[in-house]
């Protein structure tokens, strides 16, 4: 019974994954890898924290669910605190980006430069999972009617592993690869762009802090 439903929450998440959640996580992602990605490696290096940040939130939400935290339920229900979180996270990475190309410009040798810390990042995908919908409130259901702490655990871990799998198979493949090919064919506007990123990821971050942007 419990891998029956194990399976159905995976497809379930599969499909969340695949829809809804990689639209609305496009303003946010794109400004970061089309300031850091220019190779394959550097995209999976901002994405797999942001991933496992996804995965880790929907275990923290199949805990509160089980333990039954009520106060810690509404605080994360409260979308104008959830989004006062993440706009404030996404305004940091932008004065990384910003301040990373600011350090890269006056340094008088070559170098690559480096993908956003790891930790603000992660930080940022568990925040992405935050968003009680109805997808993420089945979840929590199971999570919450579950037996034991370890198959509450198991729900979480199998619902956040279909969330990000095709998200993070679109955004590693798909769209790195349309940002390279765009990058490739406005090479003489690359600083521009990579200027303009840090520049429009604070724009998002304060339309998701002042609500105009719901992720």
């Amino acid at each position: 019974m419990e891998i029956t439903l194990l399976l159905s929450l995976f497809i379930v998440a599969l499909s969340y994954g695949a829809t809804a959640c990689m639209l609305t996580c496009m303003p946010l992602l794109s400004p970061i890898l089309l300031a850091n990605s220019t190779t394959r490696q550097q995209s999976l290096n901002v994405l797999l924290p942001i991933s496992l940040g996804r995965i880790s939130g929907y275990i923290f939400l199949s805990l509160v669910a089980y333990a039954g935290a009520s106060m810690v339920k509404t605080i994360i229900s409260d979308t104008a605190l959830m989004g006062y979180l993440l706009g404030s996270v996404t305004l940091i990475l932008a004065g990384r980006l910003w301040f990373s190309l600011k350090a890269s410009s006056s340094c008088c040798t070559t170098s690559h430069q480096e993908p956003q810390g790891k930790i603000p990042l992660f930080i940022t995908g568990a925040l992405l999972s935050m968003s009680l919908c109805a997808p993420v409130i089945t979840m929590m259901t199971l999570s919450a009617t579950s037996h034991s702490l370890l198959w509450a655990i198991a729900y979480g871990f199998t619902f956040g592993l279909g969330a990000t799998l095709l998200w993070f198979l679109f955004f590693s493949v798909v769209l790195t690869q349309i940002l390279k090919e765009s990058l490739a064919h406005l090479s003489r506007y690359r600083n521009f762009l990579q200027h303009a990123a840090p520049i429009l990821l604070a724009g998002v971050g304060i339309a998701i802090f002042t609500g105009w942007i719901h992720l």
